[in-house]
């Protein structure tokens, strides 16, 4: 049974980000990077984004060469999950039965997609999308054409529906629960606008649609929703949310939280010898200090980062405000912060309506802003969030935006 000063457990992007922070402050200390997927670390965003509209190929999203990983000292085991931990031990256990023990450990562990209820029998013909296997089963499916349901409001949604309707050979159903795509994070001016795109794409949109059920009827799938509607489809393609997996955390006993693990400013959990980063970690908000738990590419990165020098001896204070960022056809937006459209909301928007600053306010105080079609200016948002100041609307108005 081997033994490593640094075990990391997962290989997605905080995983990635911690093994290199590892190795600049420890370029001898050996590390093992356990991967539950059979892909090495990978870039996540194009599976919904660039690889559907001939931005990006498949062969240029892995984050290193498996040379470079090997160059760096870091050994690789992939395809084969963790499924045990004994804390006390220092030991992690895997589905094929190998053990490592570990002096410290990095869980980064990820999330996978919330399951749309779906009959027995009918599972190859339903889609969800997290990993680049996904990615593939979804591609070969899409190039057969027909009808897609595609059911969700929230980013992978949204872009899901984008991806498809780009694709030739398929008709798109879009169904969400709220009353636009992206309603939850959009104020009404922009839903309004991301709604008429995708039904200038071609693209069917339902709003207001909670799906119930699902069922099959001669060649078909027929979906049923809350209200009674019923849409009629040969596949679906869904984003619904994210469980992030919890179960390795929660067996080594650590102070858990909402969705996850909590941890302090330098992601170490309530165990002295184990770091969590990416989804899982529920870390203190760098500018208001409460309990924060993001599923974003970039907060996985810079958790991971912070992970990965803490776990090799540098001192940290996460002091990050990690940014999320989505494409809808020609449309894009940039984001920090808590941005909710429940919220209290000033959209400073252009005479032309086509870009547009959004802050999100509580008590006062800017919480969030999203850039809409605004670019090279999330580090003023940053700036402004973290200046924690009482602000009046009428002040907003042209801080960021130059119309």
């Amino acid at each position: 049974m081997k033994r490593y000063n640094y075990l990391i457990v997962g290989a997605g992007a905080a995983a990635a980000s911690a093994a290199s922070a590892i190795r600049k402050q420890d370029p001898q200390g050996s590390l093992l990077m356990l991967g539950a997927e059979s892909d090495p670390p990978y870039q996540r965003p194009p599976l919904s984004k660039g690889l559907w509209l001939g931005k990006d190929k498949e062969e240029d999203i892995p984050l290193k060469r498996p040379a470079d990983w090997e160059t760096m000292g870091v050994t690789l085991a992939l395809g084969d999950p963790v499924i045990d931990l004994d804390a006390e031990r220092c030991v992690v256990g895997t589905k094929a039965g190998k053990t490592f023990f570990y002096e410290k450990l990095l869980l980064a562990t990820g999330g996978q997609p919330r399951p749309l209820p779906t009959p027995p029998g009918l599972e190859n013909r339903v889609f969800s999308l997290r990993s680049l296997a996904d990615y593939r089963r979804l591609r070969a499916r899409a190039n057969e054409g027909g009808t897609v349901l595609v059911i969700g409001g929230g980013f992978l949604g949204a872009e899901l529906a984008v991806a498809l309707s780009s694709q030739p050979g398929l008709a798109v159903q879009y169904c969400v629960s709220g009353k636009g795509p992206l309603a939850h994070v959009l104020p009404p001016p922009l839903v309004e606008q991301v709604s008429t795109r995708y039904r200038e794409a071609g693209v069917h949109l339902h709003v207001e649609h909670h799906f119930k059920d699902l069922r099959s009827e001669s060649d078909k799938l027929i979906a049923r929703f809350a209200d009674g509607a019923e849409i009629p489809c040969d596949w679906i393609a869904y984003g619904i949310g994210m469980l992030s997996l919890t179960a390795l955390a929660e067996a080594a006993g650590l102070v858990m939280a909402p969705g996850g693990a909590r941890v302090d400013d330098g992601m170490r959990s309530s165990d002295p010898r184990i770091w969590v980063s990416g989804d899982l970690a529920t870390y203190p908000d760098p500018v208001w200090g409460t309990p924060l738990r993001l599923e974003h590419w970039d907060n996985a990165e810079a958790t991971g980062r912070a992970a990965g020098s803490g776990m090799a001896g540098k001192e940290v204070h996460f002091q990050h405000q990690s940014m999320f960022y989505s494409d809808i056809y020609e449309f894009g937006f940039e984001a920090v912060g808590e941005c909710r459209s429940d919220m209290d909301c000033y959209t400073d928007i252009s005479p032309g309506r086509d870009k547009a600053v959004v802050y999100y306010l509580r008590d006062d105080q800017i919480h969030g802003i999203l850039l809409w079609n605004v670019w090279d200016q999330v580090k003023t948002a940053r700036s402004l969030i973290a200046q924690k100041a009482v602000v009046h609307l009428q002040e907003l108005r042209g801080r960021i935006g130059d119309w």
